[in-house]
C-alpha cells in the first residue's frame, strides 16, 4: 500500500519551468459493477458486460462479509483492475479475530494491477442503526489498514467509500465521522447518486451540493466514484457523457465505476442502448478522443522586472505527446524553448516561467505539442500571449 499525496510537482529547468499534476498523466478508468442476473456464472456475466460496454478496464466487485480467495472468478481477473469490498463488525475486527484472515488476503494479493480495497462502504446507516459505533469503524479501519502495509504491496491502495447523501446538508451527517484518518487511507471514494433528474442536474451542479472533489482535495487524497447510478432514463445517454466528462477533466478522478446491477433497475443500464453506448464511449476514452487542444493565458504570476509566467491548459485528448515552452521578444529575437516533458492521459495546467529578462519589455510565449503518434513532430501550438516586464 501506498499513501497518495495529490500535491503539485515541479521540474524546473534552467529556463523553463513545467508544473503539473501529480496524478495528470494517469487517465480516470471507467467500468462498472456486473450485472449478473440468477443462473449466470461470474464470467458469464462479465462476458456480457464486455459485450455491451468493450472491455471493462476496472470492476466494482462486492463481499458481504471477508473477501473471497484472489482465486475466486469476481477477483481472479488479471489485465483489469478492481474495486473490492467486504463487511465485517467493527467490533470483531477489533477483538483481532480476523487478522490472521486478512493479513494473508493482503499478502496473497496480486502485484500486477492495481486493488483498491475497502472495508465497509456505505457504514452510515449501519452506524446510525447500531450496529457498531463510528469510533469502532474508525478504529476497525485503522487496524486492517496496518494489515494492508504489512504486505508491502504498492498497488494495493486503501480506498473509503462513503455515500455522497453523507455530504448533502441534509443529511445531518459530517463524514469525518467516518472518517479513519489520512495517513490510513490513499484514495477517497463515494457512491454518487441522487441527481435531480427533473433538471437534468450535471455533476459539477450535484458536486456543489455535495463536494466530494473538495473534500478529497482538502485531505490531498485522489477522489474516485465506486458507485454512480442516474435514473433519469429519458436524459441518462447526455448526462453520463456529461458526468464521464467532468470526471476527467475537472475531477481527476481516480476512477468511476457504474452501478449497473441487479436488483436496482432504475440504474441498471441493461436494455436502454442509448445510456449503454455513452458509457461505453466512456469506457473506451473515444468520448474523449480528438486533436491535443492548449489554452495559454498570462501568469497566475505577475511580470516581475526580470520574469515572466504563463499557464496553459492542456487537453491531450488521448493522445501521448511531449509540451515545451516557447518565449521570444515581442520585438522579434531572443527565443529560447525549454526541454520537452511528456504529457498524456487527464487534461492538466502546465505552467511555464522565463527569467533573465530585460525590464519594461514585452514578451511573448506559447506552449508547443509534439505528438509521439507522428513520431515526435510539432503538430500543434497554443495562443500566445504577451507580457511586459515591470520597470526596473
Amino acid at each position: 500500500m501506498r499513501r497518495l499525496v495529490a500535491a503539485v510537482a515541479a521540474a524546473t529547468m534552467v529556463v523553463v519551468g513545467l508544473q503539473a499534476p501529480a496524478s495528470a498523466s494517469t487517465p480516470t478508468v471507467f467500468g462498472s459493477s456486473v450485472h449478473q442476473p440468477s443462473g449466470q456464472t461470474f464470467n458469464q456475466a462479465l462476458a456480457a458486460a464486455d459485450a455491451r460496454y468493450g472491455t471493462l478496464p476496472i470492476l466494482r466487485v462486492f463481499y458481504p462479509g471477508a473477501p473471497g480467495a484472489w482465486t475466486d472468478a469476481k477477483l481472479n481477473t488479471p489485465g483489469r483492475s478492481t474495486v473490492v469490498s467486504f463487511k465485517y463488525d467493527a467490533d470483531v475486527i477489533l477483538t483481532g479475530s480476523a487478522d490472521d484472515y486478512l493479513r494473508t488476503w493482503f499478502a496473497n494479493a496480486p502485484r500486477d494491477r492495481d486493488i483498491y480495497w475497502t472495508y465497509f462502504h456505505e457504514p452510515e446507516d449501519d452506524i446510525r442503526d447500531g450496529a457498531f459505533t463510528a469510533a469502532a469503524y474508525r478504529a476497525a479501519w485503522q487496524r486492517i489498514a496496518g494489515l494492508a502495509d504489512q504486505a508491502n504491496n504498492s498497488r494495493l491502495y486503501a480506498t473509503t467509500i462513503l455515500m455522497d447523501w453523507t455530504l448533502d446538508p441534509k443529511s445531518g451527517r459530517n463524514w469525518r465521522d467516518y472518517y479513519p484518518g489520512a495517513a490510513y487511507v490513499d484514495v477517497m471514494a463515494w457512491d454518487v447518486y441522487g441527481f435531480d433528474v427533473t433538471k437534468s442536474e450535471t455533476m459539477a451542479a450535484h458536486n456543489a451540493l455535495r463536494p466530494g472533489l473538495e473534500a478529497a482535495r482538502s485531505e490531498g487524497k485522489p477522489y474516485a466514484v465506486a458507485e454512480l447510478g442516474v435514473d433519469d432514463h429519458a436524459n441518462r445517454p447526455a448526462m453520463l457523457r456529461e458526468i464521464a466528462r467532468w470526471m476527467r477533466n475537472t475531477a481527476d478522478a481516480r476512477f468511476v465505476t457504474y452501478f449497473d446491477a441487479t436488483g436496482w433497475p432504475q440504474y441498471d443500464l441493461i436494455g436502454d442502448s442509448g445510456s449503454i453506448q455513452a458509457w461505453r464511449d466512456a469506457v473506451s476514452g473515444s468520448l474523449f478522443a480528438g486533436p491535443p487542444a492548449m489554452t495559454t493565458s498570462a501568469g497566475p504570476a505577475a511580470p516581475t522586472s526580470t520574469s515572466i509566467q504563463w499557464s496553459t491548459r492542456v487537453d491531450p485528448g488521448q493522445a501521448t505527446g511531449w509540451v515545451s515552452c516557447a518565449s521570444w521578444l515581442a520585438a522579434g529575437g531572443d527565443f529560447l524553448e525549454g526541454p520537452r516533458r511528456a504529457v498524456s492521459g487527464n487534461p492538466e495546467t502546465v505552467t511555464c516561467d522565463r527569467a533573465g529578462l530585460a525590464p519594461n519589455t514585452a514578451y511573448q510565449g506559447r506552449l508547443k505539442w509534439w505528438s509521439a503518434q507522428t513520431g515526435g513532430t510539432l503538430t500543434a501550438t497554443s495562443n500566445i500571449v504577451t507580457q511586459v516586464t515591470a520597470a526596473a
